[in-house]
């Protein structure tokens, strides 16, 4: 398959062709990161993790590691330059 390189502002871009984007599960926003061999550009997924939904994350948090805290400011009153 041939595509064509066009440019894009001050850069070109080359177009992912549909059902290649499909094929890899590429969609909009998905990091890529680009590299060089010889007369070759490569093209690999970035290592950042997926992003899981906040549930799971609280989900995982051991309450026993959190201890109460005093607060540090006073219950009522003024703290800083605060217009009340």
């Amino acid at each position: 398959m041939t595509v064509v390189v066009k440019k894009l502002g001050g850069s070109v871009a080359v177009v992912i062709p549909k059902g290649i984007a499909r094929d890899l599960g590429l969609t909009d926003g998905t990091s890529l990161d680009i590299s060089t061999s010889t007369d070759s550009i490569v093209m690999r997924r970035s290592g950042k993790r997926q992003r899981r939904p906040v549930k799971a994350i609280v989900s995982q948090i051991n309450r026993a590691s959190y201890r109460r805290r005093q607060r540090e400011f006073p219950e009522s009153g003024r703290v800083g330059k605060e217009i009340w």
